[in-house]
């Protein structure tokens, strides 16, 4: 009879705690996934940090935490972990009552773009360990990874000479008794303007940098229509960081850079554009413009974008990025330079590639040579 009783009372028991814990087990229960730093670059470091917080006197005993993620994140191998079409990752917690759980997973982001976690997938084991209970946490976060950032040591020597003539160029009138800064010396620049006090603290020639009475403008004009099928994601992916690079080139000499591209934001579809500016966060926009851009399906005519932004009755320096060189863009390469259009292209292709010039009319073609395929 006892026994009867004791199985009784315990079956009870197990009622009452299925229906409590079924009830209860996801009240006052927090679950966060985020990434340490909102804004990385191409290759950089980031981290997954999850924060679990039970806010509650009933014990979980086993919480398992399922979510997935954009497989170029690279993550140390691990069990809990798979990786197929997307990076799986499935954790195990025990929480306490009113217990926070703070886990952080290093990882390196190795591909331009903005990457998100939509859902989270909630598993719970009763006391017991017979019933699993379930839920769907739909908070989301999401991480933007700026294109690569290309060494000065890395750059070819035609392009260091083009920025270099275009920054001379552009900044011809600058204005003696208007001092902005100082900074390390370039090629282009005049030797009496050696800051020879700052060169000697610091070992390296210096020189002073003034604003220009005359400020004329840098725009960018980036083509993801590449001129083949064959490699065109990476040679799109490295006219990004080309075009990115070339913005960072002249805005440190303070020099205002606009950015149009035949390229459409991932989400809103829209054409991505910045408009001429050279504050302290303009590279940022820029960044965060070429971050963004989907280069699937590139339907825009570039030829309508060099109508739209080049215009031949101004002084901005036109500087265009374009693997494409087809007989439509030779066109009206021809057709703006007849009309005194001023700019140059950027041929960004492989080493073993022979790029010709456009006309023969003097340096208006460079190429940018890519060793290396992702």
């Amino acid at each position: 009879m006892r026994l009867l009783i004791v199985l009784l009372i315990g079956f009870i028991l197990y009622i009452i705690q299925n229906i409590v814990f079924r009830k209860n087990w996801s009240k006052g229960l927090q679950v966060n996934i985020d990434f340490e730093e909102p804004i990385v670059r191409e290759g950089d470091k980031n981290a997954l940090v999850e924060v679990i917080k039970n806010d509650k006197f009933l014990l979980l005993p086993v919480l398992q935490l399922k979510f997935s993620i954009t497989r170029t994140f690279h993550f140390p191998k691990e069990k809990n972990a798979t990786v197929t079409d997307q990076y799986y990752r499935s954790d195990y917690f025990t929480c306490r009552p009113f217990q926070i759980i703070t886990r952080k997973y290093a990882f390196r982001a190795t591909k331009r773009g903005e990457y998100k976690i939509t859902s989270i997938d909630l598993i719970c084991k009763d006391i017991f360990m017979n019933k699993s209970n379930f839920a769907t946490s739909n908070e989301y976060s999401s991480v933007l990874v700026l294109p690569a950032k290309i060494r000065k040591e890395d750059l070819p020597d035609d392009i260091i000479r083009f920025t270099g003539d275009v920054v001379k160029k552009i900044k011809i009138n600058e204005d003696p008794f208007e001092f902005r800064s100082i900074r390390e010396y370039q090629p282009y620049d005049p030797m009496n303007h050696i800051n020879w006090k700052a060169t000697a603290k610091s070992d390296v020639l210096h020189v002073n940098t003034f604003n220009s009475t005359n400020r004329k403008n840098v725009v960018i004009l980036l083509n993801l229509d590449m001129n083949l099928v064959r490699n065109s994601e990476n040679l799109a992916e490295w006219s990004i960081r080309i075009a990115s690079c070339l913005a960072d080139s002249f805005l440190e000499e303070q020099i205002p850079v606009a950015l149009y591209t035949n390229g459409s934001d991932y989400e809103t579809d829209e054409m991505i554009s910045v408009e001429a500016g050279c504050d302290d966060g303009h590279l940022r926009n820029i960044d965060i413009a070429l971050a963004r851009i989907k280069i699937k399906d590139v339907c825009p005519s570039f030829i309508k974008l060099m109508d739209e932004h080049i215009e031949c009755d101004t002084d901005n320096e036109y500087v265009i990025v374009s693997n494409y060189r087809k007989e439509d863009f030779v066109d009206k390469f021809d057709e703006l330079r007849k009309r005194g259009a001023k700019f140059t292209v950027i041929v960004p292709d492989y080493s073993y590639v022979n790029i010709s010039p456009f006309s023969s009319n003097g340096p208006d073609s460079f190429k940018w040579n890519i060793d290396e395929e992702m």
